[in-house]
C-alpha cells in the first residue's frame, strides 16, 4: 500500500499490511524479523523507497491501529529529519 505521508507523491511509503485474527508463534517471528531486519535493512539501503510493516490483530481495531502506524512512521520522519538539520 503506497501512503502520502507527507513527502508527495514521488516519494510515498510503501507500508506492508499483514491482517492476522490468530497469532501464532511464527506469525510473532515474521512480525519480529520485520521491525527488526528486513524494514531497517531496506531502508538503509536507500535503493527501493521507503518502508514499514503494519500487522492489525483486531478487525473492531484496524481504523485506530491504522492512524496510529500512519502517525508513527511521520512521527519517525520528522525525528529523523531534525536530527539531521542543524538549524532545527
Amino acid at each position: 500500500m503506497l501512503i502520502d505521508d507527507g513527502r508527495g507523491g514521488n516519494d510515498p511509503l510503501q507500508l506492508i499490511v499483514e491482517i492476522k485474527g490468530y497469532r501464532r508463534e511464527d506469525a510473532k517471528e515474521k512480525k519480529s524479523t520485520m521491525d527488526t531486519y528486513w524494514v531497517p535493512g531496506v531502508n538503509h539501503l536507500g535503493t527501493h523507497g521507503r518502508w514499514a510493516f503494519a500487522e492489525f490483530t483486531d478487525v473492531w481495531q484496524i481504523q485506530y491501529d491504522f492512524a496510529r502506524k500512519v502517525e508513527v512512521e511521520f512521527d519517525r520522519m520528522i525525528g529523523n529529519f531534525a536530527r539531521c538539520s542543524p538549524e532545527l
